[in-house]
């Protein structure tokens, strides 16, 4: 059997305090992520989500515990890891720098790692490929939409053709129907790219729609993890059940006509 595309095994990341106490960010964590795989992780704030992401893509040094990505240790392959990977980040208009156009910023991860080939055409596919038009990519950041912020976001994620793509609450500062067309972007980016997506969120009805597992975090530590479907339907950890309770619902429509 082949080894995954992203192993993670006993990830544990301390934090040293002034006073010298150690916080527990991250507990003895392991983590399979296969080719093509959408998994999401969920959790409160604080929960261990995003230093387990930090860690995935060697932007951050475990405790203890190692990294695997395509079967070798991830410091060892770092320009390796960093072909094959990218990221999403939630505050897309932080994430672009605000000095260069569209077209520079896609292009960044071409020239960064020296990709052979036509920049130029390279970034234009993409910018199709994400919803956006051609003229996009003369724009600043300042003057694009918040979804149109976040489209960049992903294509300067992509363009690179990588396996393995993080988004760590890609879709928490957008409203509604951006986030509908995001999510659309993403489910498609999957299927047609075969991307792998490690989808750190804590907004369960997105993690219905776009992953088919999903891993469940507690103060650093994975309380339970499952098929998404089976795990946020029938929840097995008390923390799990109390994260499902706590999402809105609307209240049944009532079929008195008098109301």
């Amino acid at each position: 059997m082949s080894a995954p595309l992203l192993r993670a095994r006993g990830l544990t990341r301390d934090y040293r305090l002034p006073a010298g106490q150690v916080k527990h960010g991250l507990v003895d964590v392991d983590l399979d992520v296969e080719a093509g795989e959408t998994v999401a992780v969920i959790g409160e704030s604080g929960s261990g989500k995003s230093t387990l992401a930090r860690l995935l893509l060697a932007l951050d040094r475990p405790t203890r515990g190692r990294v695997e990505f395509e079967g070798q240790p991830v410091d060892a392959r770092l320009r390796a890891l960093r072909a094959g990977t990218g990221i999403v980040l939630q505050d897309s208009y932080a994430s672009l720098d605000s000095r260069f156009r569209v077209r520079a910023t896609i292009g960044e991860p071409l020239r960064a790692l020296r990709v052979p080939g036509d920049h130029r055409r390279l970034v234009a596919e993409v910018l199709q490929r994400v919803g956006l038009e051609a003229e996009h990519a003369e724009c600043y950041p300042h003057e694009l939409s918040g979804g149109q912020r976040q489209r960049v976001a992903i294509a300067r994620a992509v363009v690179h053709r990588p396996r393995l793509l993080i988004g760590d609450e890609p879709t928490s500062a957008l409203d509604v129907t951006v986030r509908a067309a995001i999510v659309a972007l993403l489910r498609e980016l999957n299927a047609t790219l075969g991307l792998a997506v490690v989808l750190v969120s804590h907004d369960l009805g997105l993690v219905q729609h776009l992953a088919g597992r999903v891993v469940v975090m507690h103060d650093g530590r994975i309380v339970e993890t499952g098929p998404t479907a089976s795990v946020l339907g029938d929840p097995q950890h008390a923390y799990t059940r109390r994260l499902v309770a706590a999402v809105p619902r609307l209240p049944a429509r009532s079929t008195d006509a008098g109301l």
